[in-house]
């Protein structure tokens, strides 16, 4: 879909080509394209930290994620964290919170189990607080999933 928008080798620059990219990105993670989420994630790198109708580093984190660099989502994954917290933004915090779990429970090294439940607490506690149930739905089922 936004292929069309952001082919790859086009030059992505100022405030119109870094929405470009997050549309693109977020069609990528949707849509599980990895053409177009490495385009979205190279266009999306010079935003880092910043606020673009998403958290930049949260879809930074689901484009490595999908492009099977699971080091380098962890790093944005952890980047969004404190990019969130730190500024108050706590839907997005609480998205990152549960994206990241799923990462964790995939992943499934040693010491993730005990860092995923600790994030989706801190995820169900603001989707509680804010009234976000699709999202309080979502940590749960994973829940179910990190039990089995």
């Amino acid at each position: 879909m936004h292929s069309q928008i952001l082919r790859m080798g086009d030059p992505v620059g100022g405030t119109s080509g870094l929405f470009q990219s997050v549309a693109a990105g977020l069609d990528a993670v949707s849509q599980q394209d990895t053409a177009t989420a490495q385009v979205a994630y190279d266009g999306l790198m010079s935003a880092k930290g910043t606020l673009l109708r998403v958290a930049s580093d949260r879809l930074l984190d689901q484009l490595a994620r999908l492009l099977g660099e699971t080091g380098t989502a962890i790093e944005h994954f952890e980047d969004a964290l404190k990019f969130t917290n730190d500024n108050g933004l706590r839907p997005e915090l609480a998205w990152t919170c549960c994206d990241y779990a799923e990462l964790l429970i995939e992943r499934n090294a040693s010491s993730d189990a005990g860092r995923a439940t600790e994030l989706q607490d801190e995820a169900i506690t603001i989707a509680t607080d804010l009234g976000m149930k699709p999202l309080l739905e979502r940590v749960l089922a994973q829940r179910e999933i990190l039990k089995a």
